[in-house]
């Protein structure tokens, strides 16, 4: 795997957190996002709305940083 940025160490360490406590997530921040869920309406709403914003702005909503 490459060197992550400090924004994808951050999404990775909120990942960590979310799954000691079983919580579905979605957090963005400038440079990465990352998004877990289990059947909440509210983080499928958020990321739904964060794959629109990127379609329009010409981004990759497919790209996955982790891999």
């Amino acid at each position: 795997m490459k060197k992550l940025t400090q924004a994808q160490q951050f999404c990775l360490k909120v990942k960590e957190l979310a799954a000691e406590y079983d919580l579905p997530f979605f957090v963005v921040t400038d440079g990465a996002s990352a998004v877990v869920n289990k059947n909440c309406p509210a983080v499928y709403h958020a990321r739904q709305s964060h794959v629109q914003w990127k379609q329009e702005n010409r981004i990759n909503s497919k790209h996955d940083w982790e891999k």
